[in-house]
This record gives structure tokens, C-alpha cells and sequence, in this order.
């Protein structure tokens, strides 16, 4: 079978998608990718051997009226060049990770009358596959949503690399190990308050802080001397610091709270205040409701900052999230994906 799989922009949106296309390939389907000629799926696609076409779409939601107009004539367009590549490549399934790549995609799928599948990453379902969903065979869920799902909605998870190392060990007189990340992007908030909120701790504790591209200046010198930290820009393999830590300090995107609970560490979450739908906060939410971490948000204090955290050493929560059971099998998910598209109709 042949895969038209649809992901541009973030690593929230691309790096599930990949993982899925891996499996299809492990299974000897043929994968081809459409995203954007700007996005991150143009470093990560071709590393994989997999063919990148590209489509001149462009976000539209919390532009001005001048961008949004120029989005409509884009979208017209790579309708146009998706039902060409739909067609040229003979594509079987169409497969979209949300975002606004997704969304001339998608269209030019329901066209040409091939299946369409969406993934939603996130616990609210995301503009372009809010359109797309009354055309879609199904929609694969990485959390439940906090809407109520509709029949052709399947709750997967979100596919993520395959781990066998999960529980961490507290054996020894090691420090407490504490993994902070803002995501792909870093977060200004985190790289300027989680250090002081560490600092009155006040015992040793070794850190990694991933602090976003161009954005390391001045942070490591906000931390103690008590403190051991390793200040990176962006990792390579993030997993494999989830693996290394007790608990994480993080934003709350869908893959990374995925990865982290999978490997059962839980996490104080910090929502992103300004993410579109407020999806940030309903994922925190979604995780604090399976007990496997604390939501921090923005609009508190920097003083009840350091209070979630010191709850979470003093009451060792974080020897709790590591016996905590994750609702949802993440690792699976692009198995289970692949063989409900291939289930007979």
C-alpha cells in the first residue's frame, strides 16, 4: 500500500507522524510526505529516506487580515498541488497529523475519494482536523478529549519512540535528578523562574535544562552552587534525559507529557498560557487527573511555584509517579494506527 502522510511546523505535529511512517515502512508500505518548505519535517524527513513533497500553506489562526487573505489563495493552491501528488503518486491512504498543512490536504484527499485519516495530538481537537473530521474515516486520539468523542474516533495514543528502560531507581545516596524543558522552543518563563524555585530546595540536586535555541545566555548562573546543571539549547534525544531524570519540570505538549508519563515520570507542568485552544492546560489537566504530576500556571505565583515543587520532593510524589500505570499505551500507538487503516471497511 501506498501512504500520503500529511505533518509540517513542530515537532509536536512531525515527530508523531514520523514514528507512524517507520511503521508502515517496517511493514514494506511505501510512505511519501507533504509538508511545507519552512517547517522542522525538512530536517527530519530526509534523514529517514522518505520522499518530501511540499505544498505553499501557511497558518492562518491569530494572523492579521492581510496574512489571512494571502492564506486563502495558498490554500486554493495546495489543494490543487495536493490532489496532483494525491493522483501522480497513486496514493491508497492519506494520513494528517493536524496543523495547517493538514487542512489542503485532507480537502484534496476527500476529492479524489481516497480514505482519510486524522491523528489528534492534543486533549482538544485542533482547527484543520475540527474541519476535516466529517470527512475523515476515523480520527485516532493521542488523549481523550475533553469533548465527548464521536464513533469514528479511536483512542491510540501518541506514537512515540519505543523504550524498554522505564522505571527509575532510587537506590544509593544519589542527588535527585530533575529534567526541565520548554519543548522545541524553550520557554523564557521556565529558563528564568524554575531556577530559583530549585535553589530553595536547598539540597543537592543535579539538572539538565534544555532552555531553546539562542536562549542559554545568563540561565546557568541563576542556579546555585549546589546545584549540578547542564544548560543545552535543544536535545538531540530528549528521551533519553526522561530516562535519566526522577521527574521533569516541562511545558505541556502532547508528545512530550506522553513520553514522559510512558516512561513513568511524572512532571510539574507548566502550561503554556498563550496556546491555541488553551490546549496546553487540558493536556496538564489530563495528566493530573491520571496522578502522574502537578499543573503550575503562569497567573500564580512565583512562590507557589517553589511550594508544587518542594511538595513533590518532601512527599516524594515522584517515587509515586514512578509506580503509576499509564492510562494509555503511547508505544503502540502507530501499530494500532496501521492496522485499523488496513482493517477492511
Amino acid at each position: 500500500m501506498k501512504f500520503l502522510v500529511s505533518a509540517a511546523g513542530t515537532g509536536g505535529h512531525v515527530f508523531p507522524a514520523m514514528k507512524f511512517c517507520q511503521e508502515c515502512i517496517s511493514e514494506n508500505h511505501e510512505v511519501i510526505w507533504l509538508g511545507t518548505k519552512t517547517g522542522i519535517e525538512n530536517s527530519v524527513v530526509p534523514k529517514n529516506n522518505i520522499e518530501l513533497l511540499t505544498i505553499p500553506m501557511s497558518g492562518f489562526r491569530g494572523k492579521s487580515l492581510l496574512i489571512k487573505i494571502k492564506s486563502l489563495f495558498g490554500l486554493l493552491a495546495s489543494i490543487l498541488k495536493s490532489i496532483y501528488f494525491i493522483l501522480k503518486y497513486k496514493v491508497n491512504f492519506v494520513i494528517c497529523f493536524g496543523g495547517y498543512v493538514s487542512l489542503p490536504v485532507g480537502l484534496a484527499a476527500w476529492i479524489c475519494r481516497k480514505p482519510l485519516f486524522l491523528h489528534e495530538q492534543n486533549t482538544v481537537i485542533g482547527t484543520s482536523n475540527k474541519i476535516l473530521q466529517r470527512f475523515a474515516r476515523n480520527i485516532f486520539l493521542g488523549f481523550p478529549l475533553n469533548s465527548i468523542n464521536k464513533k469514528n474516533m479511536i483512542l491510540v495514543g501518541n506514537p512515540i519512540e519505543k523504550f524498554t528502560k522505564r522505571e527509575p531507581s532510587f537506590e544509593g545516596l544519589r542527588p535527585l535528578r530533575i529534567y526541565v524543558t520548554g519543548g522545541s522552543q524553550g520557554s523564557e518563563y521556565l529558563n528564568l523562574n524554575i531556577p530559583e524555585a530549585i535553589n530553595s530546595l536547598n539540597r543537592p540536586i543535579e539538572v539538565r535544562h534544555q532552555v531553546g535555541l539562542g536562549k542559554s545566555k545568563g540561565v546557568k548562573e541563576l542556579y546555585s552552587d549546589q546545584i549540578s546543571v547542564e544548560i543545552v539549547e535543544f536535545y538531540d534525544s530528549p528521551q533519553d534525559s526522561v530516562i535519566w531524570s526522577d521527574f521533569l519540570i516541562s511545558r505541556a505538549g502532547a508528545l512530550s507529557l506522553s513520553e514522559a508519563v510512558s516512561l513513568k515520570r511524572g512532571a510539574l507542568i507548566i502550561p503554556l498560557p498563550s496556546a491555541i485552544d488553551n490546549h496546553q492546560l487540558l493536556n496538564a489537566l489530563n495528566i493530573s487527573q491520571q496522578k502522574m504530576g502537578l499543573v503550575h500556571q503562569e497567573s500564580e505565583s512565583v512562590e507557589l511555584l517553589a511550594q508544587k515543587l518542594q511538595m513533590i520532593v518532601e512527599k516524594n510524589l515522584y517515587k509515586e509517579w514512578a509506580i503509576t500505570d499509564c492510562d494509555i499505551d503511547h508505544f503502540q500507538a502507530s501499530r494500532t494506527m496501521l492496522s485499523s487503516i488496513l482493517k477492511p471497511k
